[in-house]
């Protein structure tokens, strides 16, 4: 009986999925599609968002955006180079294809999410307090409600007083898919606009900062 129940735990106990070699490599013809596409979109941003994504706090600077909004990432990276970019997703195997993806574009992963091993995610970040570099969260992720804020990166923010660059993207032509979050992919050649608003958690209590963060996403 002893036995038995060892090998259900080791059968059922979580682990954090990575990608094997041959799954790696059956991502670089999707990897070389994806650099032609993002290639052909255009984000367009105000002088105000121009401003804020040139800005570069000697501190971490914490993204928010909506997990719909996910594809446009990579093009977010060159707006924001040389700064190390971080992100954080879940460690499912949907999130090691994530991981594998996006390192590809010099974005790399901390594994962990609100259903499972968050907590030791946000410590994981902890590590990078001292650098000069951007973390990306989204906060309905990775399985929502859609566009709902969870409160546990935003608390975790708030505490370490970070700054925060909330961004809000309107599409002119996107393919919408039908998931949870209806995942937007923008149409090639299409634009995207892009508006930033940078926040302050410290400046009011946390009830208010997460007031502020669901009304500008």
């Amino acid at each position: 009986m002893q036995h038995r129940n060892y090998l259900y735990f080791q059968m059922n106990k979580r682990i954090v999925h990575h990608l094997t070699w041959l799954q790696r490599l059956a991502l670089l013809p999707l990897y070389g599609l994806l650099r032609l596409w993002y290639g052909t979109i255009r984000l367009k941003l105000d002088a105000t968002s121009q401003a804020i994504m040139r800005s570069s706090p000697s501190k971490p600077c914490v993204f928010y955006f909506w997990h719909h909004n996910l594809f446009i990432a990579p093009k977010l990276r060159k707006l924001r180079n040389p700064r190390a970019m971080y992100g954080l997703m879940s460690a499912s195997k949907d999130g090691a294809w994530l991981e594998a993806l996006v390192k590809k574009f010099d974005v790399f992963a901390i594994r962990g999410s609100s259903s499972w091993r968050g907590s030791l995610a946000l410590q994981e970040l902890e590590q990078h307090k001292q650098e000069d570099c951007d973390i990306i969260i989204t906060p309905d992720g990775p399985k929502g409600p859609r566009c709902q804020c969870k409160p546990g990166s935003l608390r975790w923010v708030w505490q370490n007083n970070f700054d925060v660059i909330a961004l809000h993207f309107e599409f002119s032509n996107a393919y919408k898919l039908k998931s949870w979050d209806q995942f937007c992919i923008p149409r090639p050649f299409s634009h995207v606009k892009v508006k930033a608003t940078f926040i302050l958690p410290k400046e009011s209590d946390l009830a208010a900062f997460q007031t502020k963060m669901q009304s500008v996403l």
